[in-house]
C-alpha cells in the first residue's frame, strides 16, 4: 500500500473521531437538559401534592362550619378537586405509587364523599356527617404535615427525588434516603378514618346475603343452564369463600354458578352469520328464562351486532322495573343459542320504596324549551347502592339538533337525581 493510502486513511479516522466526539458532547448536553427538566418536573408535582393536600385539609375543616347551601357545595366541589389534585400530581412523580395504598384510597374516599355532598338538597348536616368531616380533615392535616416535612428535607438535601433512569451498577450510590421510601412510610403509618356509609362510589357495601344452594343444586343448576346432564358438565375452577362459586364447561361453553344461582354463562366460538329475527332472538332469550325458572322479568333495553342479538332483562317490583338488578343476555342469530349472560347483579328481592312524587311533578322539574316523550316510574341504584324510587323522562332538547336524554328524577324527594345522554 502507498503513503498516499495510509495518509487519507489517517485523515478519514481522525475526521470520524473529532465527529463521533462531537456528536456524544452534543447528546450528552441533551441528556443534562433532560435529566434537569424530568427533575423540574417530578419537582413542581411534588409541590402540588403538598399544596393540593393542604388544600384539602382547610376545605374539609371549612366545610363542617357552613350551613349555606351554595357556599357548601362550593367548597365541596373545591374539596374534591383538591384531593383529584393530590391524586394526580402523586402519580406523576417518578417512582411507582400503587403500594401506597393507604394514602391513595383515603384521598379517593375524601374526594369521593365531598362530591357526594353535593348531591344533597341542603347543607343542614346532621351532626355525624360534620364529625366525618372534621375526622378527614385532621387526617388530611397529618398527611400534608408530612409532606411539608418531605419538602424541607428535598430543599436542604438530606434526601433526594428519585429517577426513573436505571442506575448502572458499576456507579456507587450516593446513599441519600430517596423521597419514595419516605413515602412508603409515611403509607404504613397512616392512620385513616373510620369507613362509614354515605351515598358515594367509594362508600362501605353490605355484603350479599349467602345464597341457599348446595353444591349439588348448583352444579344441577349450571347443568339445566347448559342444557346437558350433570354427568357430562367438567369442572373447570373454584374459588374459595363462602358463596361457593364454581365454573364449569360443556363443550365451548362455560357456566358459573354460586351458592346464590347462575352468574355468567359464555361462549368461545364464532357465530357464522343471522338466521334470525331479533324478534326471534327475544323469544329464545325469554324462552330460556322460562326454563331456568326466571319469574317477573321485564325488557329493558335491545341492542347487539350483526351476528349477536343483546338484551337487557330487569326484575320488576308492582310492574316497576329495576334496570341496575337486571340481567343481560346475549343470543346468536345463526342457531338461537345463548351466547353469553351476565347474571352477577341480579338480585330478585323486593325493596321497600315510597312513591311521594308523581309524574306531573316530575315533569316540571324540566326546563323551558325541554320536550318529554315519556315518563315511566323506575327504581335505580344511587353511587352508594341505595335504591331509589325515580320517575325517568325521556326527553330532547331546543332545536332541530338538540340532544336527547334521560333525566331522572327522585318520586321521594321531587329532585333531579340523574342525567344520562342519548
Amino acid at each position: 500500500m502507498t503513503l498516499k493510502f495510509w495518509r487519507l486513511l489517517l485523515i478519514y479516522t481522525l475526521a470520524a473521531i473529532i465527529a463521533l466526539t462531537g456528536y456524544a458532547f452534543a447528546a450528552h448536553r441533551q441528556l443534562d437538559r433532560l435529566r434537569l427538566t424530568a427533575g423540574f418536573e417530578s419537582a413542581r408535582a411534588f409541590e402540588a401534592a403538598v399544596s393540593a393536600a393542604e388544600g384539602l385539609s382547610e376545605t374539609l375543616t371549612k366545610i363542617s362550619f357552613v350551613t349555606d347551601e351554595a357556599l357548601g357545595k362550593s367548597l365541596c366541589a373545591q374539596a374534591y378537586a383538591d384531593a383529584l389534585s393530590a391524586e394526580t400530581a402523586l402519580s406523576i412523580l417518578p417512582f411507582d405509587t400503587q403500594e401506597m395504598e393507604h394514602l391513595q384510597g383515603f384521598l379517593g374516599r375524601a374526594g369521593d364523599y365531598a362530591e357526594s355532598l353535593c348531591a344533597l338538597p341542603e347543607m343542614e348536616l346532621p351532626a355525624e356527617h360534620r364529625e366525618h368531616l372534621r375526622a378527614y380533615g385532621e387526617a388530611a392535616a397529618d398527611f400534608a404535615g408530612q409532606l411539608r416535612e418531605m419538602q424541607a428535607k428535598l430543599h436542604e438535601g438530606s434526601i433526594r427525588m428519585d429517577t426513573r433512569e436505571q442506575r448502572l451498577l458499576n456507579v456507587e450510590d450516593t446513599g441519600t434516603q430517596k423521597l419514595s421510601a419516605l413515602l412508603l412510610g409515611a403509607d404504613a403509618s397512616f392512620a385513616a378514618p373510620e369507613e362509614f356509609a354515605y351515598e358515594g362510589r367509594y362508600s362501605p357495601v353490605q355484603a350479599d346475603e349467602g345464597g341457599t344452594l348446595t353444591d349439588a343444586e348448583a352444579m344441577e343448576l349450571a347443568a339445566r343452564a347448559a342444557n346437558v346432564e350433570p354427568r357430562e358438565l367438567r369442572e373447570e375452577y373454584d374459588y374459595e369463600g363462602p358463596d361457593g362459586r364454581r365454573c364449569y364447561s360443556a363443550g365451548g361453553l362455560l357456566i358459573g354458578v354460586s351458592h346464590r344461582g347462575l352468574e355468567f354463562l359464555g361462549r368461545s366460538r364464532l357465530v357464522s352469520g343471522a338466521v334470525l329475527t331479533p324478534e326471534q332472538a327475544q323469544e329464545k332469550a325469554e324462552a330460556f328464562f322460562a326454563r331456568m325458572g326466571y319469574e317477573d322479568l321485564a325488557l329493558y333495553s335491545v341492542g347487539g351486532s350483526d351476528t349477536v342479538a343483546a338484551f337487557v332483562y330487569a326484575p320488576t317490583q308492582d310492574g316497576v322495573m329495576r334496570p341496575d338488578d337486571g340481567i343481560r343476555i346475549s343470543i346468536a342469530l345463526d342457531d338461537g343459542s345463548v351466547y353469553a349472560l351476565d347474571a352477577t347483579k341480579y338480585n330478585p328481592r323486593a325493596v321497600e320504596l315510597s312513591w311521594d312524587t308523581d309524574g306531573e311533578a316530575a315533569l316540571a322539574t324540566l326546563p323551558g324549551g325541554v320536550e318529554s316523550a315519556s315518563a315511566r316510574r323506575l327504581i335505580i341504584k344511587s353511587p352508594g347502592g341505595s335504591y331509589l324510587a325515580c320517575w325517568e323522562l325521556n326527553v330532547t332538547g331546543e332545536g332541530e339538533s338538540g340532544a336527547s336524554a334521560k333525566v331522572y328524577v327522585d318520586a321521594r324527594t321531587g329532585r333531579q337525581c340523574r342525567v344520562e345522554l342519548g
